[in-house]
């Protein structure tokens, strides 16, 4: 966490919702698949400048909130959305 005014304020915070598709079986799997992240997909979090980050799921809407530095944002939504696509109600 920031350890300073300066780098408080060089922080973004970002709230995002989306909607999973409506299958059962692709909600699970996106469960499962969170459940025991590898430690090279935390560290590649970290490394594209997000300090903290918190899901939540209310039947198949996602929450997520992530405190970024500001700098990064652009990069981590680009990989995050190609990431996602597969369980992205409205997505094929």
């Amino acid at each position: 966490m920031p350890t300073s005014i300066d780098s408080i304020n060089s922080m973004k915070k970002y709230c995002l919702a989306l909607d999973l598709k409506n299958d059962p079986q692709l909600v699970k799997e996106y469960e499962e698949y969170h459940q025991n992240v590898w430690p090279e997909i935390l560290a590649s979090i970290t490394e594209s400048g997000i300090d903290s980050m918190e899901i939540y799921r209310v039947e198949n809407r996602l929450f997520m909130i992530m405190l970024l530095r500001i700098h990064s944002h652009l990069r981590v939504k680009v990989k995050w959305t190609a990431g996602i696509r597969r369980y992205r109600s409205g997505s094929s």
